[in-house]
């Protein structure tokens, strides 16, 4: 009996200690696909007008509403 719980002790802690990893790696991945998308967000898109007049860009923005 007590060598059957030594078994299951040891079972128990190697999966806790696989999952921990699985999640760690997982953390992982879903920080750089985080960053990858925020990357994405940065680029202009090519489908964006170009802003070739000589005015002031300040007219390109809207000013947020009270």
């Amino acid at each position: 009996m007590s060598d059957q719980i030594a078994k299951l002790t040891a079972a128990l802690a190697e999966s806790e200690q696989r999952r921990v990893a699985e999640q760690e790696s997982m953390s992982e991945t879903v920080q750089r696909i985080k960053e990858q998308v925020m990357n994405l967000a940065r680029r202009p898109t090519a489908s964006a007008p170009n802003d070739t007049d000589d005015e002031s860009d300040e007219d390109d923005y809207v000013d947020l509403t009270p």
